[in-house]
């Protein structure tokens, strides 16, 4: 189980898995413009996660990949959308 960090930008779409314990499911557009979106879960501080997601919204997440390759969110941070920053 490798720890990895991914810098992307979240894809509009969510999903909520579970209710107890919260659980998303998050889809995020690596930095990179060639790569795929990334199928992302979240269980621990999913909801603030679900809180602070805007459009667009730039994100860092740190976590490792599960057998189906999910991205398994461990830490993550949400930045401005580039929209309001220009503004």
């Amino acid at each position: 189980m490798e720890m990895q960090t991914i810098v992307g930008r979240y894809d509009n779409q969510v999903k909520i898995l579970k209710l107890d314990p919260f659980m998303l499911y998050v889809r995020v557009q690596a930095v990179d413009m060639d790569a795929k979106p990334l199928n992302c879960i979240v269980v621990k501080h999913a909801l603030t996660l679900y809180y602070q997601l805007k459009p667009n919204a730039r994100l860092a997440l740190y976590g490792h990949y599960n057998r189906r390759h999910q991205f398994i969110v461990t830490k993550f941070m949400v930045g401005q959308p580039s929209e309001i920053l220009a503004s």
